[in-house]
């Protein structure tokens, strides 16, 4: 019994296999990094080209559009003949 606990503790038979614990984790990490940058799912194709979201991938886009235009106040009808460019007086410094 006294063997037990002058080298007690809970992992008094398996302390040995504790010393790979850090290299095994950081096995995991560099194996997470590699899958992540190796991940080819969201790259562009090669002739440059940009595709767009179809409504089977985001349903619910359109949606979302209308609740945040729901949320904006509805901007001013522009009066006829207005300028499009609005000159605001230039701001006086101290």
């Amino acid at each position: 019994m006294s063997g037990i606990v002058a080298h007690g503790g809970m992992f008094a038979g398996s302390h040995t296999m504790l010393v790979f614990l850090p290299f095994l984790l950081a096995g995991a990490g560099l194996g997470f990094i590699v899958r992540a940058v190796s991940d080819k799912v969201d790259a562009k194709p090669p002739d440059g080209s940009v595709r767009l979201p179809n409504a089977k991938e985001h349903p619910l886009y359109h949606l979302h559009m209308q609740i945040r235009a729901a949320g904006r106040p509805a901007s001013p009808e522009p009066t006829p003949g207005a300028p499009a460019v609005v000159n605001l007086p230039r701001r006086q410094h101290p």
